[in-house]
């Protein structure tokens, strides 16, 4: 490969890497959205601190459980606020969880209006 090429292909490369950096770092657009990336956060937060937690299966249940409700054909508020204070008192013990779960409450709190 010609050396020319080879750099025509090496810039493209980064320029879509920086495109698509962009697009995954932008702010929720709606309150859907916001609602996805507080899961995606607690998510994140959750395997990061998994090791930190007194009973982290019992935690992962219970995101699998919001998880459940939140992908349902209708969430209900009601229930979904329930599953959330049911899961800040199992992350009590760990702060930057606890801060995922306020965020993640948050955002169902907008969506839901």
């Amino acid at each position: 490969m010609a050396k020319e090429k080879f750099e025509l292909v090496f810039l493209a490369g980064g320029l879509l890497l920086d495109v698509l950096a962009n697009r995954l770092r932008r702010d929720p657009a709606t309150p859907r959205e916001a609602v996805g990336a507080a899961m995606f956060t607690l998510n994140q937060t959750f395997e990061e601190r998994r090791g930190h937690l007194t009973d982290p299966r019992s935690v992962a249940d219970q995101i699998d459980v919001i998880k459940a409700e939140l992908c349902s054909e209708e969430p209900h508020k009601l229930v979904l606020e329930a599953y959330l204070d049911e899961l800040a008192s199992r992350a009590a013990s760990d702060d930057d969880l606890s801060a995922a779960v306020d965020r993640l409450r948050e955002a169902v709190r907008g969506w839901q209006g």
